[in-house]
């Protein structure tokens, strides 16, 4: 369980109140909008620092309706995509079933990791991670019962990506590479550092990676990748299921 699912299950919001609206005909209305505050608070940060935050906010929502259902894949999936966000080779591209996720479980659990998907893989059709970001909030906010809690997490989280994931902070004086065609990505931002009750520098970055990476189980979670299929990639933060010191440096 990762840091953040740790303080979305210590904020009581699992419940099985579904009395938000939820159309299936109609779904993107949820998320699919601009909420012009909350954008323009994440947009100056690094790519990677709102793809961090855009995994931290789904797993407020698997939280929040783990009361309702028992299926692992959600969970299993952003296990997997906090991997992903560390080296893609550790999650897969994936889509759902539009006839296995309906309704006002399945629905936002399967936007929720469609998000997620489109935040790592959907760059070529528009590289700007904030707005994946901007509806992952949009759409929790829409199926919590009470939004406080993740809102004062949500201020405090981005309160310290300003500070040392922002474009103009970390990668400050760079050289641009003309090549890139998905610039100011930056670092990967490890889970820990979405626990703002917890102390944290990006010098740390690779410590934190590696412990996570570490205590991850390919054995039971078949979203993420045997050890063994990552042999021979040779851009890999580290060996299978490792981080090693200096890897995934801001560019």
């Amino acid at each position: 369980m990762s840091a953040v699912r740790k303080l979305a299950q210590a904020a009581r919001i699992a419940s099985r109140d579904l009395s938000f609206e939820w159309d299936e005909r109609n779904v993107i209305a949820y998320y699919r909008y601009l909420d012009e505050d909350v954008f323009e608070r994440i947009d100056p940060l690094t790519g990677k620092a709102n793809l961090g935050l855009t995994i931290a906010a789904a797993e407020w929502l698997v939280e929040r309706f783990s009361a309702c259902h028992a299926d692992v894949i959600p969970q299993n999936y952003l296990a997997a995509a906090w991997a992903g966000a560390a080296h893609p080779a550790y999650c897969a591209y994936m889509e759902t079933s539009d006839d296995d996720w309906r309704g006002p479980v399945r629905g936002p659990l399967a936007m929720a990791m469609s998000i997620v998907n489109d935040a790592m893989y959907g760059l070529s059709d528009h590289p700007n991670v904030a707005l994946r970001a901007c509806w992952m909030h949009n759409l929790v906010t829409h199926v919590l019962p009470d939004t406080e809690a993740f809102e004062d997490w949500w201020e405090a989280c981005v309160d310290r990506l300003e500070q040392v994931h922002a474009i103009d902070v970390e990668l400050a004086g760079r050289e641009p590479d003309l090549f890139d065609s998905f610039p100011d990505q930056g670092a990967a931002v490890p889970p820990q550092a979405f626990d703002p009750a917890q102390p944290y520098h990006p010098l740390q970055a690779w410590r934190l990676w590696d412990e996570y990476l570490q205590a991850l189980a390919p054995a039971t979670n078949p979203t993420l990748p045997d050890p063994t299929a990552l042999d021979g990639i040779g851009d890999l933060p580290g060996p299978p299921y490792r981080y090693r010191p200096g890897a995934g440096q801001s560019r």
